[in-house]
């Protein structure tokens, strides 16, 4: 037990990016919450500790817990990682190890929005209710309403199998679990998991991709052409051309820079099917915001360089803005489909970087070299 004189000390140990962030808003936050249950209230710290994965690919949460205790001073620990976790095929959002006061969250099991409040109320829950359940604090912190991620659960001993994503192996010592079960649980860790790979920062690195789809979409502009068979088609067959450009252009990134994963273990399976739904979400997102941008140029050029009197000429009516759009739509189709050429030029590493994170990156890496030591099938 902790000498009642002097504060209880939480060390928040995360992942670089996202987790970092959110555990630096966490420690201003927390003691002003777990201070009303602990008689000489809380301090909350965030440690430099490396989470690090072991040579199994496993996830040691109690060792990496012992450490950041003993080398910080700490009475309770809790990980958060950016590294999706499963029981089984159920994503694990929590996991607590009483005996040594250690838990850890994993981020994409608490979906891609409102990441922050999740991630709070599931360390209070962890903590107060498990981790250092001194008196008074289990009754710390609201019940999990209806849009919250649920309540830990005390594991049977030796119960269940586990089958964690990234090979992140559950240690004896965990004792207390968050999962999350049916098909909505799955939807929100793919939503996570595309959270966590940050698709937005996918169009800094497509700088080739962009230049040839902003020649591609110039061509729209400056051709009457363009300008009669833009506003003569349907919305609808404007829609599928978009559409056709936009997967055109999402299945050339992957395929190009390799970031189809095949595997061949049957074991890992699902967890194959899972990273590359995210990783086409990702990249589609990515390609998505790519357009939009795409589109406003487009569209404020087709404005600026066009007389409506020279455009209603050429279409023999009176131009109005709906033809302005037709217009953006369909040379943004156009520079799109020349962005996917122009990819090929782009540094395939960088679209790596961009397309994962940190997590995922480490885990197909891994699981690269264990495929390349198992003999061929």
């Amino acid at each position: 037990m902790t000498d009642s004189s002097r504060p209880t000390v939480l060390g928040l140990v995360a992942d670089p990016g996202l987790p970092t962030e959110l555990a630096h808003r966490l420690a201003r936050e927390l003691p002003g919450v777990l201070g009303r249950g602990a008689d000489g209230g809380w301090e909350v710290r965030v440690c430099d500790e490396r989470i690090a994965l072991d040579r199994h690919g496993a996830l040691p949460m109690v060792e990496i817990g012992e450490r950041a205790r003993q080398r910080h001073g700490l009475d309770a620990v809790v990980l958060i990682t950016d590294l999706p976790r499963r029981a089984g095929t159920d994503p694990v959002v929590a996991d607590g190890a009483t005996g040594s006061r250690t838990g850890l969250v994993s981020l994409p099991a608490l979906g891609a929005f409102d990441q922050y409040r999740r991630c709070r109320d599931t360390v209070v829950q962890l903590v107060t209710r498990h981790l250092f359940p001194a008196p008074g604090l289990e009754r710390v912190g609201q019940d999990p309403g209806p849009g919250s991620a649920g309540s830990l659960t005390r594991l049977d001993p030796g119960g269940g199998d586990d089958d964690q994503a990234g090979s992140a192996g559950v240690e004896d010592a965990v004792d207390v679990r968050l999962a999350l079960t049916g098909l909505r649980g799955r939807v929100r860790l793919l939503a996570g998991l595309v959270r966590a790979n940050r698709p937005w920062r996918l169009v800094p690195s497509l700088s080739p991709a962009i230049a040839a789809a902003a020649a591609g979409a110039a061509f729209g502009i400056f051709y009457s052409n363009i300008w009669e068979l833009a506003t003569s088609l349907s919305v609808g067959r404007q829609a599928t051309i978009s559409l056709v450009a936009l997967t055109a252009m999402t299945a050339w990134l992957i395929l190009d820079n390799r970031l189809w994963e095949s595997r061949r273990s049957r074991s890992l399976r699902e967890e194959m099917v899972l990273s590359n739904l995210s990783t086409v979400l990702t990249v589609a997102f990515g390609v998505l915001t790519m357009y939009v941008l795409l589109f406003g140029i487009t569209l404020t050029a087709a404005v600026l360089v066009i007389p409506p009197d020279y455009l209603g000429t050429n279409i023999m009516r009176e131009a109005g803005i709906g033809d302005y759009l037709m217009i953006a739509v369909l040379s943004a189709s156009m520079g799109t489909i020349a962005g996917a050429l122009g990819s090929g030029f782009a540094d395939d590493g960088a679209v790596r970087r961009a397309a994962y994170s940190r997590r995922e990156q480490e885990r197909r890496a891994r699981l690269d070299r264990r495929d390349e030591s198992e003999p061929g099938r």
